[in-house]
């Protein structure tokens, strides 16, 4: 199956999604334990970055992000 440019961009859009939902509640639990609003913020971004690269290197594992499809970029 072949992935389009419009599905590709709407599988990136959604991992930076989940990825600002992980952060924020990341985020709001840090700022809950401590108080530390610059800690927060650290733990926030640091959620961010590792649930981004996990849900790229998902999709492009299974091949969604490719354009050919995670066919090995044969046009048979």
């Amino acid at each position: 199956m072949r992935s389009g440019l419009s599905t590709r961009i709407l599988l990136v859009a959604l991992a930076i999604t989940l990825s600002l939902l992980v952060a924020v509640i990341a985020g709001v639990l840090s700022w809950a334990a401590d108080g530390s609003v610059p800690r927060a913020v650290l733990y926030g971004g640091g959620a961010f970055v590792v649930w981004m690269t996990l849900s790229v290197s998902l999709c492009s594992a299974l091949g969604l992000l490719d354009e050919s499809g995670g066919r090995g970029g044969d046009d048979t």
